[in-house]
Protein backbone atom coordinates (compact mmCIF):
# COMPACT_ATOMS: atom_id res chain seq x y z
CA UNK A 1 0.00 0.00 0.00
CA UNK A 2 0.69 3.70 -0.51
CA UNK A 3 1.77 5.79 2.07
CA UNK A 4 -0.01 9.04 2.21
CA UNK A 5 1.77 12.38 4.05
CA UNK A 6 -0.05 14.08 7.06
CA UNK A 7 -2.26 11.85 8.96
CA UNK A 8 -0.16 8.68 7.80
CA UNK A 9 -3.70 7.16 6.05
CA UNK A 10 -2.17 3.91 4.38
CA UNK A 11 -3.46 3.30 0.90
CA UNK A 12 -3.94 4.60 -2.41
CA UNK A 13 -7.98 3.82 -3.16
CA UNK A 14 -11.50 3.65 -1.35
CA UNK A 15 -14.40 2.34 -3.30
CA UNK A 16 -17.95 3.44 -1.58
CA UNK A 17 -21.05 1.30 -2.71
CA UNK A 18 -24.41 2.68 -1.93
CA UNK A 19 -26.99 -0.96 -1.86
CA UNK A 20 -30.15 -0.05 -3.54
CA UNK A 21 -32.80 -2.25 -3.29
CA UNK A 22 -36.14 -0.21 -5.05
CA UNK A 23 -35.12 3.15 -3.02
CA UNK A 24 -36.67 5.94 -5.03
CA UNK A 25 -38.02 7.51 -1.73
CA UNK A 26 -35.07 7.60 -0.16
CA UNK A 27 -31.71 7.28 -2.38
CA UNK A 28 -31.87 11.31 -3.68
CA UNK A 29 -31.26 12.41 0.53
CA UNK A 30 -29.20 9.25 0.85
CA UNK A 31 -26.63 10.37 -1.90
CA UNK A 32 -26.49 14.27 -1.31
CA UNK A 33 -25.49 13.39 1.78
CA UNK A 34 -22.56 11.30 0.62
CA UNK A 35 -21.64 14.16 -1.05
CA UNK A 36 -21.40 16.78 1.59
CA UNK A 37 -18.99 14.27 2.87
CA UNK A 38 -15.34 15.94 3.70
CA UNK A 39 -13.76 12.66 2.22
CA UNK A 40 -14.16 14.14 -0.47
CA UNK A 41 -12.57 17.80 0.13
CA UNK A 42 -10.03 17.15 2.75
CA UNK A 43 -6.48 17.22 1.62
CA UNK A 44 -5.36 13.99 3.52
CA UNK A 45 -7.76 11.87 0.58
CA UNK A 46 -6.77 14.38 -2.33
CA UNK A 47 -3.97 11.82 -3.80
CA UNK A 48 -6.39 8.73 -3.44
CA UNK A 49 -8.87 7.56 -5.94
CA UNK A 50 -11.94 7.50 -4.52
CA UNK A 51 -14.97 6.13 -6.75
CA UNK A 52 -18.92 5.37 -5.71
CA UNK A 53 -21.10 2.94 -6.93
CA UNK A 54 -24.93 2.66 -6.59
CA UNK A 55 -25.64 -0.88 -6.57
CA UNK A 56 -29.23 -0.98 -7.74
CA UNK A 57 -30.43 -4.60 -7.10
CA UNK A 58 -33.70 -5.64 -8.33
CA UNK A 59 -35.08 -2.59 -9.01
CA UNK A 60 -38.39 -2.26 -10.34
CA UNK A 61 -38.68 1.05 -9.22
CA UNK A 62 -37.28 5.04 -10.20
CA UNK A 63 -34.14 4.20 -7.98
CA UNK A 64 -31.99 4.00 -11.26
CA UNK A 65 -33.18 7.09 -13.41
CA UNK A 66 -33.19 9.40 -9.88
CA UNK A 67 -29.43 7.77 -8.66
CA UNK A 68 -28.34 8.37 -12.75
CA UNK A 69 -29.47 11.82 -13.05
CA UNK A 70 -28.01 12.97 -9.66
CA UNK A 71 -24.80 11.19 -10.46
CA UNK A 72 -24.52 13.15 -13.92
CA UNK A 73 -25.34 16.62 -12.16
CA UNK A 74 -23.15 16.80 -8.88
CA UNK A 75 -19.21 17.21 -9.66
CA UNK A 76 -18.28 16.27 -5.94
CA UNK A 77 -17.15 12.44 -6.52
CA UNK A 78 -16.92 10.28 -9.66
CA UNK A 79 -19.99 7.86 -9.77
CA UNK A 80 -21.64 5.31 -11.44
CA UNK A 81 -25.05 3.03 -11.10
CA UNK A 82 -24.22 -0.63 -11.49
CA UNK A 83 -27.57 -2.48 -12.47
CA UNK A 84 -28.03 -5.86 -10.55
CA UNK A 85 -31.07 -7.91 -12.24
CA UNK A 86 -31.00 -9.70 -9.25
CA UNK A 87 -31.98 -8.73 -5.79
CA UNK A 88 -30.63 -9.64 -2.45
CA UNK A 89 -27.53 -7.27 -1.04
CA UNK A 90 -25.46 -10.67 -0.44
CA UNK A 91 -25.25 -10.99 -4.18
CA UNK A 92 -24.57 -7.11 -5.03
CA UNK A 93 -21.95 -7.27 -1.96
CA UNK A 94 -19.92 -10.42 -4.03
CA UNK A 95 -20.78 -8.64 -6.96
CA UNK A 96 -19.16 -5.28 -5.65
CA UNK A 97 -16.33 -6.25 -3.64
CA UNK A 98 -15.11 -9.56 -6.15
CA UNK A 99 -15.80 -7.33 -9.70
CA UNK A 100 -12.62 -6.32 -11.66
CA UNK A 101 -12.22 -3.13 -10.97
CA UNK A 102 -12.01 -4.15 -7.11
CA UNK A 103 -9.29 -6.48 -7.21
CA UNK A 104 -6.64 -3.52 -5.56
CA UNK A 105 -9.19 -1.35 -3.85
CA UNK A 106 -7.57 -0.65 -0.53
CA UNK A 107 -10.97 0.13 1.65
CA UNK A 108 -14.47 -0.50 0.84
CA UNK A 109 -17.40 1.71 2.56
CA UNK A 110 -20.55 -0.20 2.12
CA UNK A 111 -23.55 2.19 2.95
CA UNK A 112 -27.35 1.65 2.62
CA UNK A 113 -29.44 3.74 0.52
CA UNK A 114 -31.73 4.76 3.12
CA UNK A 115 -29.33 6.45 5.91
CA UNK A 116 -28.11 10.04 6.46
CA UNK A 117 -24.87 10.64 7.94
CA UNK A 118 -24.58 12.63 11.65
CA UNK A 119 -21.67 14.92 10.53
CA UNK A 120 -19.54 15.46 7.60
CA UNK A 121 -16.73 13.41 8.73
CA UNK A 122 -18.21 10.08 9.37
CA UNK A 123 -17.02 8.38 6.29
CA UNK A 124 -12.87 10.20 6.79
CA UNK A 125 -13.19 9.24 10.56
CA UNK A 126 -14.00 5.37 9.62
CA UNK A 127 -11.12 5.25 7.33
CA UNK A 128 -8.70 7.30 9.38
CA UNK A 129 -9.55 5.57 12.34
CA UNK A 130 -9.09 1.86 10.58
CA UNK A 131 -5.99 2.79 8.93
CA UNK A 132 -4.37 3.67 12.20
CA UNK A 133 -5.38 0.29 13.98
CA UNK A 134 -3.21 -2.66 12.23
CA UNK A 135 -5.38 -5.32 14.55
CA UNK A 136 -8.47 -4.05 12.69
CA UNK A 137 -10.64 -5.02 9.74
CA UNK A 138 -13.42 -3.27 9.52
CA UNK A 139 -14.67 0.14 11.71
CA UNK A 140 -18.65 1.24 12.24
CA UNK A 141 -20.06 4.14 13.50
CA UNK A 142 -23.18 4.05 15.98
CA UNK A 143 -26.22 3.70 13.97
CA UNK A 144 -28.60 5.83 15.46
CA UNK A 145 -32.86 6.21 15.30
CA UNK A 146 -33.73 9.61 13.35
CA UNK A 147 -36.13 9.78 16.29
CA UNK A 148 -33.46 11.51 18.04
CA UNK A 149 -33.54 14.23 16.13
CA UNK A 150 -37.35 15.27 17.10
CA UNK A 151 -37.66 17.95 19.77
CA UNK A 152 -40.95 16.52 20.59
CA UNK A 153 -40.66 12.22 21.44
CA UNK A 154 -43.67 10.22 22.64
CA UNK A 155 -43.30 7.69 25.48
CA UNK A 156 -42.82 5.14 22.78
CA UNK A 157 -40.57 6.63 21.00
CA UNK A 158 -38.65 7.17 24.30
CA UNK A 159 -38.80 4.35 25.22
CA UNK A 160 -37.39 2.78 21.81
CA UNK A 161 -34.67 5.08 21.93
CA UNK A 162 -34.06 3.51 25.72
CA UNK A 163 -33.99 -0.23 24.40
CA UNK A 164 -31.51 1.08 21.35
CA UNK A 165 -28.99 2.31 23.51
CA UNK A 166 -29.22 -0.63 26.18
CA UNK A 167 -28.85 -3.06 23.21
CA UNK A 168 -25.62 -1.07 21.69
CA UNK A 169 -23.81 -1.01 25.13
CA UNK A 170 -20.37 -3.00 25.21
CA UNK A 171 -21.45 -4.50 20.97
CA UNK A 172 -19.33 -4.82 18.46
CA UNK A 173 -21.69 -6.21 16.23
CA UNK A 174 -21.61 -4.79 12.63
CA UNK A 175 -24.82 -2.28 11.22
CA UNK A 176 -24.76 -3.58 7.75
CA UNK A 177 -26.31 0.11 7.06
CA UNK A 178 -22.40 1.94 7.00
CA UNK A 179 -18.96 0.31 7.57
CA UNK A 180 -15.52 0.78 6.24
CA UNK A 181 -13.66 -2.22 6.07
CA UNK A 182 -9.92 -2.69 4.29
CA UNK A 183 -9.85 -3.82 1.02
CA UNK A 184 -7.04 -7.22 1.67
CA UNK A 185 -9.36 -9.03 4.03
CA UNK A 186 -12.86 -8.24 2.52
CA UNK A 187 -12.05 -9.84 -0.79
CA UNK A 188 -11.41 -12.82 1.13
CA UNK A 189 -15.04 -12.82 2.32
CA UNK A 190 -17.59 -14.39 0.57
CA UNK A 191 -21.61 -14.77 0.65
CA UNK A 192 -23.53 -17.23 0.45
CA UNK A 193 -25.71 -16.39 -2.20
CA UNK A 194 -29.52 -15.92 -0.73
CA UNK A 195 -28.07 -14.95 2.83
CA UNK A 196 -31.09 -12.95 4.19
CA UNK A 197 -29.05 -11.39 6.88
CA UNK A 198 -25.31 -9.97 5.95
CA UNK A 199 -23.78 -7.79 8.17
CA UNK A 200 -23.84 -10.30 11.08
CA UNK A 201 -22.12 -13.10 8.87
CA UNK A 202 -19.52 -10.63 7.92
CA UNK A 203 -19.11 -9.80 11.00
CA UNK A 204 -18.59 -13.82 12.25
CA UNK A 205 -15.83 -14.33 9.16
CA UNK A 206 -14.07 -11.57 10.05
CA UNK A 207 -13.75 -11.76 13.95
CA UNK A 208 -12.59 -16.26 13.63
CA UNK A 209 -10.74 -14.76 10.36
CA UNK A 210 -12.78 -16.70 8.64
CA UNK A 211 -13.14 -19.75 10.60
CA UNK A 212 -10.07 -20.16 11.18
CA UNK A 213 -9.57 -18.81 14.79
CA UNK A 214 -11.48 -18.72 17.91
CA UNK A 215 -13.78 -14.77 17.87
CA UNK A 216 -11.40 -12.02 17.97
CA UNK A 217 -13.28 -9.36 18.67
CA UNK A 218 -10.80 -6.04 17.98
CA UNK A 219 -11.38 -7.22 14.34
CA UNK A 220 -13.92 -4.98 14.56
CA UNK A 221 -13.33 -1.16 15.39
CA UNK A 222 -16.50 0.89 16.72
CA UNK A 223 -15.90 3.93 16.43
CA UNK A 224 -18.74 5.96 18.93
CA UNK A 225 -17.80 9.50 18.15
CA UNK A 226 -19.53 9.17 14.61
CA UNK A 227 -22.50 8.48 13.74
CA UNK A 228 -25.57 7.98 10.73
CA UNK A 229 -29.16 7.98 11.01
CA UNK A 230 -31.24 5.59 9.87
CA UNK A 231 -35.33 6.10 9.51
CA UNK A 232 -37.34 3.05 11.91
CA UNK A 233 -40.25 1.20 10.99
CA UNK A 234 -43.04 3.61 10.82
CA UNK A 235 -46.00 0.78 11.22
CA UNK A 236 -46.29 -2.52 13.82
CA UNK A 237 -46.48 -4.47 10.18
CA UNK A 238 -43.31 -3.19 8.91
CA UNK A 239 -41.70 -3.93 12.40
CA UNK A 240 -42.79 -7.17 12.70
CA UNK A 241 -41.94 -7.81 8.61
CA UNK A 242 -38.32 -6.45 9.63
CA UNK A 243 -37.55 -8.51 12.81
CA UNK A 244 -39.11 -11.52 11.07
CA UNK A 245 -36.17 -11.40 8.50
CA UNK A 246 -33.52 -10.62 10.97
CA UNK A 247 -34.35 -13.77 12.99
CA UNK A 248 -34.93 -15.70 9.59
CA UNK A 249 -31.42 -14.64 8.52
CA UNK A 250 -30.27 -15.25 12.24
CA UNK A 251 -31.13 -18.92 12.39
CA UNK A 252 -29.64 -19.54 8.81
CA UNK A 253 -26.15 -17.67 9.86
CA UNK A 254 -26.18 -20.26 12.80
CA UNK A 255 -26.79 -22.93 10.29
CA UNK A 256 -23.92 -22.37 8.30
CA UNK A 257 -21.65 -21.32 11.03
CA UNK A 258 -21.89 -25.08 12.27
CA UNK A 259 -21.50 -26.31 9.17
CA UNK A 260 -17.86 -24.36 8.61
CA UNK A 261 -16.38 -25.02 11.82
CA UNK A 262 -16.76 -28.04 10.62
CA UNK A 263 -16.01 -28.26 7.10
CA UNK A 264 -12.42 -25.66 7.39
CA UNK A 265 -10.50 -27.76 9.27
CA UNK A 266 -11.45 -31.19 7.69
CA UNK A 267 -10.56 -29.73 4.32
CA UNK A 268 -7.88 -27.32 5.66
CA UNK A 269 -9.56 -24.07 3.27
CA UNK A 270 -10.70 -21.34 4.66
CA UNK A 271 -14.75 -20.25 4.67
CA UNK A 272 -13.85 -18.02 2.17
CA UNK A 273 -12.72 -20.42 -0.29
CA UNK A 274 -15.20 -22.82 0.91
CA UNK A 275 -18.34 -20.72 -0.01
CA UNK A 276 -16.70 -19.27 -3.44
CA UNK A 277 -16.79 -22.83 -4.55
CA UNK A 278 -19.99 -24.02 -3.34
CA UNK A 279 -21.19 -20.57 -5.03
CA UNK A 280 -19.70 -21.55 -8.53
CA UNK A 281 -20.34 -25.03 -7.96
CA UNK A 282 -24.09 -26.01 -6.11
CA UNK A 283 -26.30 -23.25 -7.02
CA UNK A 284 -28.61 -24.68 -3.96
CA UNK A 285 -26.30 -25.79 -1.75
CA UNK A 286 -27.16 -23.59 1.11
CA UNK A 287 -30.78 -24.78 0.75
CA UNK A 288 -29.62 -28.40 0.85
CA UNK A 289 -27.73 -27.09 3.89
CA UNK A 290 -30.50 -25.91 5.66
CA UNK A 291 -32.72 -28.49 4.92
CA UNK A 292 -30.69 -31.16 5.94
CA UNK A 293 -30.46 -29.11 9.43
CA UNK A 294 -34.26 -29.50 9.41
CA UNK A 295 -34.08 -32.92 9.59
CA UNK A 296 -32.02 -33.53 11.86
CA UNK A 297 -33.59 -31.38 14.34
CA UNK A 298 -37.32 -30.99 15.72
CA UNK A 299 -36.92 -27.37 16.78
CA UNK A 300 -34.95 -25.09 14.36
CA UNK A 301 -34.70 -22.17 16.43
CA UNK A 302 -32.03 -22.80 18.95
CA UNK A 303 -33.52 -22.21 22.61
CA UNK A 304 -31.17 -19.53 23.32
CA UNK A 305 -32.91 -17.09 20.79
CA UNK A 306 -35.91 -16.39 23.39
CA UNK A 307 -33.85 -14.94 25.86
CA UNK A 308 -31.49 -12.68 24.10
CA UNK A 309 -32.45 -9.58 25.40
CA UNK A 310 -32.86 -11.17 29.11
CA UNK A 311 -28.64 -11.97 28.63
CA UNK A 312 -27.70 -8.52 28.49
CA UNK A 313 -29.46 -7.17 32.03
CA UNK A 314 -26.55 -8.73 33.58
CA UNK A 315 -23.98 -5.84 32.42
CA UNK A 316 -26.39 -3.35 33.91
CA UNK A 317 -26.81 -1.63 36.88
CA UNK A 318 -30.10 -2.42 39.25
CA UNK A 319 -31.00 0.53 39.02
CA UNK A 320 -31.28 0.33 34.86
CA UNK A 321 -32.39 -3.19 35.17
CA UNK A 322 -35.66 -2.35 36.99
CA UNK A 323 -36.05 0.50 34.63
CA UNK A 324 -35.72 -1.34 31.72
CA UNK A 325 -37.38 -4.51 32.57
CA UNK A 326 -41.09 -4.02 31.95
CA UNK A 327 -39.66 -2.97 28.38
CA UNK A 328 -37.58 -5.99 27.97
CA UNK A 329 -40.05 -7.91 29.21
CA UNK A 330 -42.77 -6.93 26.39
CA UNK A 331 -39.99 -6.79 23.78
CA UNK A 332 -38.70 -10.80 24.77
CA UNK A 333 -42.77 -11.51 24.48
CA UNK A 334 -42.96 -10.10 21.15
CA UNK A 335 -40.05 -12.01 19.96
CA UNK A 336 -41.16 -15.14 21.38
CA UNK A 337 -44.54 -14.85 18.96
CA UNK A 338 -42.11 -13.65 16.29
CA UNK A 339 -40.15 -16.57 17.05
CA UNK A 340 -42.72 -19.29 16.62
CA UNK A 341 -44.13 -17.73 13.77
CA UNK A 342 -40.69 -18.28 12.06
CA UNK A 343 -40.54 -21.85 13.43
CA UNK A 344 -43.75 -22.56 11.47
CA UNK A 345 -42.37 -20.70 8.13
CA UNK A 346 -39.42 -22.54 8.46
CA UNK A 347 -41.47 -25.67 8.13
CA UNK A 348 -42.44 -25.08 4.96
CA UNK A 349 -39.39 -22.79 3.76
CA UNK A 350 -35.73 -22.27 3.67
CA UNK A 351 -35.89 -19.03 4.81
CA UNK A 352 -33.36 -18.18 2.15
CA UNK A 353 -33.85 -15.36 -0.47
CA UNK A 354 -36.54 -14.21 2.15
CA UNK A 355 -36.67 -10.05 2.23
Amino acid sequence: MDQIEGDGLKGGSISIGVFAHNEENNILTTLESLAAQDIFQLPLFSSLNITVSVLANGCTDTTVPIATNYLKSQSSFKGQVVEIKKAGKSHAWNQFVHRQESQDVDYFICIDSDIEFGSSAVLSTLTKRLSHNDEAYLAVDMAKKDTELKAQKTPFERLSLLFSRFMRQGSTAVAGSLYCAKGDILRRVHMPDGLPVEDGFLRAMLVTDLFTQPDNTKRILVVDDVWHYFTPDSSLKSLFRHEERLLIGTFINSVIYGFLWREVPATGLDAGVLIDRRNNTHSDWLKQLIDEYKVKHYFFIPRKFYFKYFSKLKNISIARRIILFPVILVASLVRSILLVKVERKLAKTSGIGFW
